[in-house]
């Protein structure tokens, strides 16, 4: 595969991404790589936020049949895909929020709908909240969003575990991501997907080529770093810093529409209900026949449901 670097127009790899292009943003210092696809004032601004592990390129079949409904951006987040951290940490959920802040003020975007597919829809929620009036509407994807309320005692609990045995945690998640890269490349060469409740054969031969080499790059030591933090931080967003997650998520105003797969195994269905619940303005549809990777098995749905 040719050098990806700024312009790169990802048409050289597949004439399903024809239009598509890399290009490079400097945020403190730091090279911020994105896709790029769309014209501006062609329609709203639609910024694509990545699940954890994976990087813009998730977003690939996405991001030009999107484009025909305004300018795609995509980012690689601080640790992911070929940005590096900014800092340690920088790739949690809530530094991840402000990276967007940061990010699309950079690029002189001013209002933007958010979609955000995984992790990437708790960061997505995150940044919108604190941004109100830049955000027109957003789109979750199968998001890890806080349902009920823990326990008091539950939170504390968390703060301990993470705070003492952290040393520990990043041993343990670490080996987690390259145990998941090894699992993804099973998964592609064996095409079976079935734990995350995914049909692979409905994934386009481009996206699978391309995910199989992405996720081959996953074990570099700084990607590792920023995929562990991107766990952590997770983890505690839910769990430590719940009140304060449910509390800014709480504090939405834009129109939002949640996508879940029926078949998701990694988002129950009992969490669906909680959410739903929890945010009773915010429209929410289950699609029939889909897992986790709404995005992947059916991009073209996507956007319609979507765009």
């Amino acid at each position: 595969m040719s050098r990806i670097g700024p312009g790169y127009d990802w048409g050289q790899r597949s004439p399903r991404w024809a239009g598509v292009t890399s290009e490079v943003v400097v945020i403190g210092g730091a090279r911020v790589h994105y896709l790029q696809a769309g014209v501006e004032g062609n329609g709203p601004t639609h910024l694509l936020i990545h699940p954890m592990g994976t990087g813009a390129w998730s977003w690939m079949d996405v991001t030009g049949p999107l484009s025909a409904r305004g300018l795609v951006i995509a980012p690689d987040l601080p640790g992911s895909g070929r940005s590096r951290p900014l800092r340690r940490s920088a790739g949690g959920t809530f530094a991840s929020a402000q990276f967007l802040d940061d990010f699309t003020a950079a690029l002189g975007i001013e209002r933007v709908v958010v979609h955000g597919h995984s992790m990437g829809g708790l960061v997505g929620g995150l940044f919108a909240c604190g941004v109100p009036d830049r955000v027109e509407r957003l789109v979750l994807t199968s998001a890890p969003l806080p349902g009920l309320p823990d326990p008091p005692r539950f939170p504390a609990a968390w703060r301990v575990g993470l705070g003492v045995a952290r040393p520990v945690a990043d041993i343990l998640v670490g080996a987690g991501v390259r145990l998941k890269a090894d699992a993804w490349r099973r998964w592609v060469e064996e095409r079976d997907t079935s734990r995350l409740g995914s049909e692979v054969s409905r994934f386009s031969p481009e996206l699978l080529s391309l995910a199989a080499e992405e996720v081959g790059r996953l074990v570099l030591p700084w990607r590792v770093q920023g995929a562990v933090d991107a766990a952590i931080s997770v983890v505690q967003a839910l769990t430590v810093d719940e009140a304060r997650t449910r509390e800014r998520l709480a504090e939405i105003k834009a129109p939002t529409l949640l996508l879940w797969g029926a078949d998701d195994r990694v988002i129950p269905q009992r969490l669906i209900r909680q959410v739903e619940a929890a945010h009773p303005s915010w429209s929410s549809r289950t699609i029939d026949g889909v897992g986790h990777l709404l995005p992947w098995e059916s991009p073209e749905l996507y956007v319609e449901l979507a765009g």
